[in-house]
C-alpha cells in the first residue's frame, strides 16, 4: 500500500528513505482534486494516480510546481516548469508511515467519502522515526479517499495531518504526466528554499 496518495506534497519538511509515495497504492489509474492540510496549514491542488506512481501540482508561493513520485525509488522530483528547474528530494517521515501496509490491519467500518464507498480503518502504528495514530479511509481500489491522524517524532515534535480526496475519476492516465522534462536543470533541494519559503530533504 504505498503510493496514491497523497501530497504529499507538499508540506515537505523533513526526511524519510523508502518508497516514495504518500498514501496507499492504488490498482487503478485516477485523477482528483486533492487537499492536504500539516499543522493547520493547507495545501489544495489536484493529482493523478496510476499503479506505483503519483503526479501533484499546485502553487507555490505563487509559483506552479509539480511533484512526481514513484514507489520504487525513494526520491521524488518538484518540477517547476516556469523555472525550467528539477529539485530532487526525500519525503518527511510522516507521510512515509501513512504508506505502511500494515494500516489496513484494523477497519473500524464503512463510510461514502465524496460519493466513493470506503473501508475505514484505525491508524495505531510505529516505525524508527516515530508513532502514528488516527484514522484512514480506502476505496476498495485502493485510493485513499481522506485521512486523519497525527505522526510523533521521536525528538517529541508532534504533526497533525488532514488529507481528502473530491471529484474523483477512474481511469488510465497519461504516462507523460509522471515523466520528468528533459532539458531542465537540477537544482539541490537547499537551493530552493529562499522562493519557495520551506525546507526538502535533499536526495544525497
Amino acid at each position: 500500500m504505498r503510493g496514491t496518495i497523497s501530497s504529499l506534497i507538499l508540506a515537505m519538511l523533513a526526511a524519510m528513505p523508502a518508497s516514495a509515495m504518500t498514501l496507499s497504492e492504488a490498482k487503478t489509474g485516477c485523477s482528483a482534486d486533492r487537499t492536504l492540510v500539516i499543522d493547520g496549514k493547507t495545501y489544495r491542488g489536484h493529482m493523478w494516480t496510476m499503479p506505483g506512481l503519483e503526479r501533484h501540482e499546485q502553487d507555490l508561493n505563487g509559483i506552479p510546481a509539480a511533484f512526481v513520485l514513484r514507489s520504487d525509488n525513494p526520491i521524488a522530483d518538484l518540477v517547476l516548469p516556469k523555472l525550467h528547474t528539477i529539485i530532487e528530494f526525500m519525503l518527511p517521515p510522516e507521510l512515509h508511515l501513512f504508506a505502511d501496509k500494515r494500516l489496513t490491519r484494523r477497519p473500524v467500518g464503512h463510510d461514502t467519502i465524496a460519493g466513493i464507498a470506503t473501508t475505514k480503518y484505525a491508524i495505531d502504528e510505529t516505525v524508527p522515526e516515530g508513532h502514528g495514530e488516527g484514522f484512514l479511509w480506502l476505496s476498495d481500489r485502493g485510493i485513499p479517499m481522506k485521512l486523519d491522524g497525527s505522526f510523533t517524532r521521536t525528538s517529541g515534535r508532534v504533526a497533525h495531518l488532514h488529507w481528502e480526496l473530491n471529484h474523483v475519476k477512474l481511469g488510465p492516465q497519461p504516462a507523460a504526466l509522471f515523466e520528468t522534462p528533459r532539458g531542465f536543470s537540477k537544482l539541490p533541494a537547499e537551493a530552493i528554499v529562499p522562493l519557495l519559503g520551506f525546507k526538502l530533504k535533499g536526495a544525497h
